[in-house]
């Protein structure tokens, strides 16, 4: 699904809840996971506030409560466990594209802020097979290095950005006040 798809859906959700007094827990699922793949953690955690404490019995929606503690924790180990579930077919949708994002972010992150990192720690983070990160890795172009029998990941490195320096945007702001004092 496209974001304007859950943009419409998600504007059709919101207005039944506000219009109708009693929803089953469905509507409640699908919000919750257009919320988490939005990363409108807020909303989600008002959202399960919200959720009447006779609803919150449900299995799935107490997962997707899972996956939105875990995102506002920042901890991708607890979000990658709890999302492996079997999900209805109203958020599944959702919840596969959040998961892509959510591995898109991790690799991101992990190619920015390391320099390398052991196999298995990447593995017991990403809960992913072996076979399924080996294949993300070669796809991002990481290297691969052996520390005797542990397996160590090397990010592609990227070049930084081209930054000006102090002197060019000092002499660039005293251009522009000479010319406003003229």
């Amino acid at each position: 699904m496209h974001l304007n798809e859950y943009e419409d859906l998600l504007e059709r959700l919101e207005g039944e809840e506000f219009e109708q007094f009693e929803l089953g827990a469905d509507v409640y699922q699908q919000l919750l996971a257009i919320y988490l793949y939005q990363n409108k953690l807020a909303n989600a955690k008002l959202l399960w506030m919200r959720i009447p404490d006779k609803l919150k019995d449900d299995k799935e929606l107490n997962q997707l409560n899972l996956l939105n503690l875990a995102l506002q924790h920042n901890n991708y180990a607890d979000f990658f466990r709890n999302i492996k579930y079997e999900w209805s077919e109203k958020v599944r949708a959702p919840i596969e594209d959040l998961l892509v994002k959510q591995r898109e972010e991790l690799f991101n992150l992990m190619g920015s802020a390391y320099v390398s990192i052991y196999q298995q720690n990447l593995l017991e983070l990403s809960q992913m097979s072996e076979e399924e990160l080996k294949k993300t890795c070669t796809a991002l172009n990481w290297g691969e290095e052996l520390d005797g029998d542990r397996v160590i990941l090397k990010p592609k490195i990227r070049e930084a950005p081209p930054s000006r320096s102090n002197d060019d945007q000092l002499l660039k702001l005293t251009e522009f006040v000479t010319f406003l004092e003229n």
